[in-house]
This record gives C-alpha cells, structure tokens and sequence, in this order.
C-alpha cells in the first residue's frame, strides 16, 4: 500500500493520509461486517453483542494498518498511551455504532438489510471524527526537536 501511495501521482501527503486511511477503513469494514453477519445471522449472537465483538476486531486491525501505513513516522513516545487515545476514539465510535445498530431493530427488528445500513451510516458518520482525532491525538507528528528544560551550558 505505501508503495502504491509513493509511486503515486499525489504529491500532497495529507491526500495521501487520507487515502491510506480510507483503504485501512475499507479493509476494517470489510472484517467487521463479515464478523457481525456470522454471528447474527448464524443464531450466534443478538445484533448488539455482535456488533461489539465484531467492531472490537476492527479497532485491533486498524490500530496495526493505521501505525504502519497512514500516520507512519508519527505517534506517542508511549504505545500503551498511544493505544489507549485510539481505543477511547473507537469506544467514542462503537457507541455511535451501536445505537445505529438499536435504532434499526426498533424500526426494522432483526432485518438484515436494515441492520447491515445501520452499521454503515453509523461507520460513515465517524470516519472524519476518527481521522482528525487519530491525527491530532493519537499519531502526532509535531514533537519538538529539542527536549524542553534548561538549556545546556555552554
């Protein structure tokens, strides 16, 4: 991916940010989406619980994508800090998630057309939240050059 994104004819490197993100996106949709049907629509679980397993394994995978290939070369000096903002930012999102999720069934019941929508519009809504919050909060790249505190004698 990052070699694709570097051969590219896009020289601005927040267009390419935000294309890798998509395709990180697009790569943890695809694994939520197919985890939640399997578990729903195979009388595994309800939608609710499903729905939280299943966006868990997403926020796991785009923890890893994301690191490597969107915000590369930015971040905490601490992972466990760094991981803790991006699992916040997501449990801010699998909120947002889930009340599509309860919102479809109150409307729709179990329908899967209603419920698979009800992911993806409450997915969409967060995806710009989610970018600007990992950029600013999780994958900083303005550190300072020098260490702060008294300046070295000379």
């Amino acid at each position: 991916m990052t070699e694709v994104l570097d051969r590219s004819k896009v020289r601005s490197r927040r267009v390419r940010q935000v294309i890798a993100f998509a395709a990180v996106s697009i790569a943890t949709t695809v694994l939520d989406f197919a985890l939640f049907n399997l578990l729903v629509f195979g009388d595994l679980l309800s939608p609710v619980v499903a729905n939280t397993i299943s966006y868990g394994s997403g926020i796991v995978a785009s923890y890893v994508l994301n690191k490597r290939l969107t915000f590369a070369g930015g971040g905490r000096d601490k992972r466990s800090h760094e991981f803790g903002l991006f699992v916040v930012i997501n449990l801010l999102g699998l909120g947002l998630n889930n009340a599509s999720v309860l919102l479809a069934i109150r409307i729709a019941e179990e329908a899967p057309f209603a419920l698979n929508a009800a992911k993806l519009i409450g997915g969409a809504v967060t995806w710009t939240f989610k970018f600007v919050a990992f950029k600013r909060w999780v994958y900083p790249m303005d550190r300072p050059a020098v260490p702060e505190g008294p300046a070295p004698n000379a």
